[in-house]
């Protein structure tokens, strides 16, 4: 399980916030903070969601702090309303893997927090990375952005199938997933495989008697601890 701070000078905000990634398989919140450094030296998070205008001082610099003076290691994503280009480039500088910016949605912040997911996980796998093992770690932090505008589909459709398949243990097969999402076995057999190039569902061969072998697919649960 990724453990996770959300920091953030309006209490409402980070209740909401705390909520929305409650939603997602494989997190917990275990604090909601003004800001970070007594929550990450007591609690050791794996994530902060950190708002950039907190009461004691910018974001960026408190992120800044907890690297040079020693706390906890903590990785962070960037929840904030500034717009300039500042901003975003002392982020990127500063270490963080997002920069998501407010107001946003539920599933704008899945994606950022899922991509994180399969980045650790990959992460974790590598022992004697090679050029491509870590050109797929970085890439992860992408990946999860290019699904919902890819052209040619549906958000709405997209987490259908996703609900469907994170919704249980079993595997399924794009003709079960079809008919229990209403659309054609070639449009489930499409959404699976986006999925699974982006590290969403896993996916298993099936033989049988004789023929060509039938893929199975399930949720993946890369990223829980």
């Amino acid at each position: 399980m990724i453990r996770v701070v959300v920091v953030d000078d309006d209490f409402r905000i980070a209740r909401i916030h705390a909520a929305y990634v409650g939603k997602v398989d494989g997190f917990e919140v275990i604090a909601q903070a003004h800001t970070a450094v007594e929550a990450v030296d007591r609690l050791r998070p794996d994530l902060l969601l950190l708002d950039l205008y907190l009461p004691d001082e910018h974001g960026l610099d408190l992120a800044a702090r907890l690297r040079r003076e020693g706390h906890p290691p903590v990785d962070v994503i960037v929840i904030t309303a500034a717009k300039d280009a500042d901003s975003v480039r002392a982020a990127m500088q500063g270490g963080a893997l997002h920069y998501l910016l407010k107001p946003f949605s539920f599933p704008a912040l899945r994606d950022k927090l899922l991509s994180y997911a399969q980045m650790r996980s990959r992460l974790d796998a590598l022992h004697e990375p090679d050029q491509r093992n870590v050109d797929q770690v970085f890439s992860t932090l992408r990946a999860q952005d290019q699904l919902t505008g890819a052209k040619g589909r549906s958000p709405h459709t997209q987490e259908a199938v996703e609900r469907l398949l994170a919704s249980g243990t079993q595997e399924m097969s794009a003709t079960e997933v079809a008919e229990m999402t209403g659309i054609s076995r070639a449009t489930a057999q499409r959404y699976l495989s986006h999925l699974h190039e982006i590290g969403r569902v896993e996916i298993r061969l099936r033989y049988g008697s004789g023929g060509r072998p039938e893929h199975l697919y399930r949720w993946s649960r890369a990223g829980q601890r």
